[in-house]
């Protein structure tokens, strides 16, 4: 083989091995403190679940983007809060907030030592439903858990619901009370599924920061949290932060080790609700 052909066969090589790294957004978590609650069950800990819920939400957007998050444990009247603390930019995005998990013993947690592999629990559903824009998933919901995450809640999940706040849907978003004025979140032209209506939840204060669990097929992350069960950010979490913040989407799966997973695959007429398997 002469030396130019030589040359010729390694250049793609050198430009591979030269080729910048995708931009994709970067969520900063700081721990500031506080105790797990006694009645805790697993052995892993805040700081790596924390860690793990962050990269599956990273992965799912391709943007040049920090988003700064304090986290701690704090005794409160709900698994979780999140609070935005400072946003601003152009599209308007959240740049610093805070999330706190209550240690009262209110809430059964389970902390997962292996919060990136889902061995625990043995069934996982997705969910497909058309809201206007086509078949989208709407859920990819973990359930029949076994050993120390039986009877419990996840706190890798409460993690992934209130980083999704920190994302976009959060009521002192102004982006976030823009788009959501009419109760739907619609799917803009630029994204997926365009013309999906996401719908809101609502409650005597007006249009809230969860997607409606009445009228979207059980399982989305933003719709809320139950025990027994971990859910993923779906296809619809995914869309629904993109539309707020202004994200370019890099995947709607947003975490490689369930697509390895055994799956009950369901899919929904348009307009019908379809509702998982959940024994």
């Amino acid at each position: 083989m002469t030396n130019a052909r030589r040359m010729l066969l390694m250049v793609p090589l050198v430009l591979c091995a030269w080729a910048p790294a995708a931009p994709a957004v970067t969520i900063v978590t700081e721990f500031i403190g506080g105790a797990p609650p006694a009645n805790a069950a697993g052995a892993g800990n805040i700081v790596d679940i924390v860690q793990a819920a962050a990269r599956i939400w990273e992965s799912a957007y391709a943007d040049s983007f920090t988003v700064r998050i304090h986290y701690g444990w704090a005794p409160l009247d709900s698994a979780g809060t999140h609070t935005l603390l400072e946003q601003g930019g152009a599209p308007n995005r959240e740049l610093v907030g805070l999330i706190l998990f209550d240690n009262s013993g209110a809430v059964p947690f389970y902390l997962d030592p292996t919060p990136e592999a889902n061995e625990e629990y043995r069934r996982l559903t997705k969910e497909y439903q058309d809201l206007g824009g086509g078949f989208v998933n709407v859920a990819r919901l973990f359930s029949h858990p076994a050993g120390e995450a039986a009877g419990r809640v996840d706190l890798l999940t409460v993690a992934l619901h209130e980083i999704g706040h920190a994302l976009g849907m959060c009521n002192a978003n102004l982006s976030y009370l823009d788009g959501s004025r009419p109760g739907v979140l619609v799917i803009a032209d630029r994204l997926p599924f365009a013309g999906t209506a996401i719908p809101l939840a609502v409650n005597g204060a007006g249009v809230t920061s969860h997607i409606d669990a009445a009228r979207v097929t059980y399982g989305a992350v933003m719709a809320g949290v139950c025990g027994d069960e971990r859910r993923l950010p779906s296809g619809l979490d995914i869309l629904a932060n993109a539309q707020i913040s202004g994200f370019e989407i890099l995947t709607l799966d947003a975490d490689p080790a369930a697509a390895a997973r055994p799956a009950d695959v369901r899919s929904a007429r348009p307009g019908t609700v379809l509702r998982g398997d959940r024994r």
